[in-house]
């Protein structure tokens, strides 16, 4: 029932098949009869693409971001745009570039420039093509710089105000400068009061020194007194071993006198034929009390002698107590006053180098800091920002070479198969033409 179904529907269903099968072999006969045509044609097409492409510039692409340029800045130091992206989109673009590219030469073949901005609009992106990357970049930075100096086309006022603001910054930069003089003006005197305390510490030392070898000058004159006192303690010993010696003789010879005198005494109760006698002892009596007047003199020099060997002792021991007490005062100064005065210079030498590294140079860091500050705001002030300088493509971009290749192939292929058909056509149907051409002209 199905199969007679499918018989009503279709009656014609068993040639289908045959028919589109004539149907596709009667449209590739005519382009396997031309495929001569079709290859000559393509390749022609393809070799004049591949000659146009290597006799082609290659153009590299030079592309820069930017952004509006900076005037001022709020209190929190954030800054703010001079003109909005729409602005310098329209400055760019616009005919300044002509201007640049005609003042630097390049009138008959100047590049075209492009601006597009980003999502956010922000930011923007110049592009130029150029067979040199290098002077590429050289002409897109010079556009740059000529967009930030010119004073045509109603930018003469952006400019004066760009001006202004750079010349109140400059003089700011002045004004820190001269505060940077005025510090290092106050450094170079704290270092020359620095050098004079190191000064001031040397001539300390050489102070202690100088007490130091008095002390050992001063212990030489006492060991010095020590001698001599010893040397006139032997004197003195010896002086009263003497002294003693002088009194045992002395002792000795008052015996004999009182002796001699007693037998004197007694010759002279004698007969007179002793009278020599006498006169011999008469005269040792006086021989002894001369004697006697010599040995006391001799003591008595002796007793003067030790007494002023002890007075010269008892001179020397003050001496000693004023020599020690001497020491004992430059000792003082060597182990506390000096050590002292050295220790409170030292601290003053702290202190002075601590104004100098954490005051002074402090300063002069940050107003130094400061000054990098405002130059890189009088380089910020600009009509356009730079983000990004020109940089160049690694490798030509123009022109595509297999891109414009492939649609040569692909145009060439089409244009082959269009000129196959109507050749095809023409060849099986001239004959027709022919005909009907003759008869119209008979018919006429």
């Amino acid at each position: 029932m199905t199969e007679n179904s499918s018989h009503i529907n279709h009656p014609d269903n068993d040639h289908y098949p045959a028919e589109d099968e004539i149907d596709i072999i009667d449209l590739i006969r005519p382009l396997w009869q031309q495929k001569i045509l079709i290859f000559v044609i393509t390749f022609v097409i393809i070799a004049i693409a591949v000659v146009m492409v290597l006799r082609a510039t290659p153009q590299y692409k030079i592309f820069t971001q930017l952004k509006a340029g900076t005037l001022r800045w709020d209190k929190d130091g954030t800054p703010k745009p001079y003109m909005t992206p729409g602005d310098v989109k329209n400055l760019l673009s616009g005919g300044l570039f002509n201007t640049y590219t005609s003042k630097i030469g390049l009138e008959d073949n100047a590049p075209k420039i492009s601006i597009v901005s980003n999502r956010q609009g922000c930011q923007l992106t110049a592009t130029i093509f150029w067979p040199d990357p290098v002077k590429g970049k050289k002409i897109l930075s010079g556009y740059i710089d000529f967009l930030n100096k010119t004073d045509r086309n109603n930018n003469a006022e952006q400019n004066s105000g760009l001006q202004i603001q750079r010349n109140i910054l400059r003089k700011s930069i002045i004004g820190v400068n001269e505060k940077i003089a005025a510090d290092k003006l106050a450094q170079q005197k704290v270092e020359l009061t620095i050098k004079q305390k190191e000064e001031e510490l040397k001539l300390i030392d050489v102070k202690s020194g100088h007490l130091g070898r008095k002390i050992e000058r001063i212990n030489v004159d006492i060991k010095m007194m020590l001698k001599q006192v010893q040397f006139l303690k032997e004197q003195i010993k010896a002086a009263e071993e003497a002294r003693n010696d002088y009194e045992k003789s002395r002792r000795k010879i008052e015996e004999n006198t009182t002796k001699i005198i007693s037998l004197r005494d007694q010759l002279l109760q004698a007969p007179p034929d002793d009278s020599l006698q006498l006169l011999l002892l008469a005269s040792t009596i006086q021989q002894n009390i001369a004697y006697l007047n010599t040995i006391s003199q001799k003591i008595v020099n002796t007793r003067q002698e030790i007494i002023s060997h002890r007075t010269a002792i008892a001179e020397l021991a003050k001496k000693q107590e004023k020599s020690h007490l001497t020491i004992t005062d430059l000792q003082i100064q060597i182990d506390s006053e000096i050590p002292k005065l050295k220790s409170d210079i030292q601290k003053e030498i702290i202190n002075l180098q601590w104004k100098i590294d954490k005051e002074i140079t402090s300063r002069i860091t940050l107003r130094e800091q400061q000054i990098g500050s405002l130059n890189d705001k009088i380089k910020t002030i600009s009509l356009i920002e730079v983000i990004e300088w020109p940089q160049a493509s690694t490798k030509p971009v123009k022109p595509n070479k297999k891109k414009i290749v492939a649609l040569a192939g692909i145009l060439g292929g089409f244009l082959a198969v269009i000129c196959a058909y109507i050749r095809y056509f023409w060849l099986n149907n001239r004959d027709k033409f022919g005909d009907k051409l003759n008869n119209n002209t008979s018919n006429a």
